[in-house]
């Protein structure tokens, strides 16, 4: 009866120790689960408010940045070819919504016989740092004379 007795308790052990390691494993996975939290939405830094200035092709590139809107750009460019007249443009294209750190802007202008486009786009580097790319071009059309220029440029600025 001895023998009985014991194979029923090392049963019991058995199964309670399965219980046991069970129970534990469920635990430490239930645990690992809510520490990693959702890694498939991207963390958006905070963009400082405030005024940013850098250049282009030497001259001034001027803008805010608020409330997570690239606001009041300026900058200055000479559009100028081997035939086409000299003429100076001061861009000033609209507001534009920073996303995943980055904005778009486009625009176009014309004035008498000349007419301009732009393309202008951005990345927040740093709390410190913007920098891009920008394409434009320019065209002066009249009395059946035609002249372009087109132009791809990088640009950065800093946190003023």
């Amino acid at each position: 009866m001895h023998l009985i007795a014991m194979i029923r308790i090392l049963r019991k052990e058995s199964i309670m120790k399965r219980i046991i390691v069970a129970a534990s494993m469920s635990i430490v996975f239930l645990a690992m689960g809510l520490s990693c939290g959702n890694s498939s939405s991207p963390v958006t830094p905070v963009l400082p408010d405030g005024a940013w200035a850098g250049t282009v092709l030497g001259e001034s590139i001027t803008f805010t940045v608020d409330d997570g809107q690239v606001k009041d750009l300026q900058f200055t460019f000479v559009y100028w070819g081997t035939d086409l007249p000299a003429d100076t443009v001061i861009w000033t294209p609209g507001d534009a919504a920073i996303t995943s750190n980055e904005f778009q802007m486009t625009d176009t202008l014309s004035s008498g016989y000349y007419s301009y486009s732009l393309n202008i786009s951005g990345t927040y580097n740093s709390p410190s740092d913007f920098s891009g790319m920008l394409g434009t071009a320019g065209a002066f059309d009249s009395l059946g004379v035609h002249f372009s220029t087109s132009d791809s440029l990088s640009w950065s600025a800093n946190r003023q």
